[in-house]
């Protein structure tokens, strides 16, 4: 989802393009880059834990979730769309919202990893809509704007970049369920079958730094939801959609967003490496 974020960087949009490289501007650009490597691997929210319930439901269908991370990661790569949608944030008890945004990534994934590329465009209520382009390989993301000329700028990225959108592979793998299976649906052509999973309610607090390079902490708690998960004739995950209710300590903000991924063109050869033109970290 695309509740963490800065504020202030979120207003500037993607990563401004000049005609000189001072060093103001390599500041500038870092400290967004550094917002944004903690926004952008919670875009998709990848808010949700592992289940705690011990209820199994259907028994082949949990065992088919089970599988289904690695049967999907087997096929080594796969193209990836993930389309989210955050309504305006609000605190508590106030009819106040912030403008609505609306993200579209589209890209391939390399599971081995994961290694990504992701080209995102932003668009939030009436303000003209930002691109950018995420390279995520190793330990490191990448990140440039489409007017910028100047090269990408490199920031630290420790996570598991969370490409189900909603969730970690690890709810899947270790999920107790009950999972339920809905029936079959077409998915990118081709018939699959959904499930339903059930995610319990998480806490998660996030280390982050302010648009004044001051550090704090914000509180996500996300409500419980359920994951819909489809899978295709061979058992691989080929989209996932989840709406959540997040609740942030800041303000005791509220956000609810949808997002959805979907996953094709499996093991088709990809080209995803480091740039070498980068200018700043």
């Amino acid at each position: 989802m695309t509740v963490f974020r800065d504020p202030e960087v979120l207003h500037r949009g993607a990563l401004p393009g000049s005609r000189t490289v001072t060093s103001t501007v390599l500041v500038m650009r870092k400290r967004s880059v550094m917002a944004i490597s903690a926004l952008v691997g919670l875009l998709l929210a990848g808010c949700g834990s592992a289940p705690s319930t011990t209820n199994s439901g259907s028994s082949a269908a949990l065992r088919r979730i089970n599988a289904a991370v690695g049967l999907t990661e087997a096929a080594g790569s796969a193209h990836l769309v993930t389309i989210s949608d955050t309504s305006g944030l609000s605190s508590a008890g106030s009819s106040a919202n912030d403008a609505a945004i609306q993200l579209a990534s589209v890209g391939d994934i390399r599971f081995a990893g994961p290694d990504l590329k992701l080209t995102t465009t932003a668009q939030s209520g009436s303000s003209a809509p930002s691109t950018s382009t995420a390279i995520y390989v190793g330990n490191y993301l990448y990140l440039t704007g489409t007017s910028d000329q100047h090269g990408w700028v490199r920031a630290p990225y420790h996570q598991t970049y969370p490409y189900l959108g909603a969730v970690q592979t690890t709810v899947l793998t270790t999920s107790t369920g009950p999972v339920t299976a809905v029936g079959s649906e077409d998915v990118n052509g081709q018939p699959a079958t959904k499930y339903r999973v059930p995610i319990p309610s998480s806490t998660k607090t996030i280390a982050l730094t302010n648009s004044k390079n001051q550090p704090y902490q914000e509180h996500i708690n996300t409500a419980p939801f359920i994951l819909s998960v489809w899978l295709d004739r061979a058992g691989r995950i080929v989209r996932t959609q989840a709406t959540q209710k997040v609740t942030i300590s800041q303000k005791s903000r509220v956000a609810v967003g949808k997002s959805t991924t979907t996953l094709s063109d499996f093991g088709e050869a990809i080209q995803i490496s480091a740039p070498t033109n980068v200018v700043g970290q």
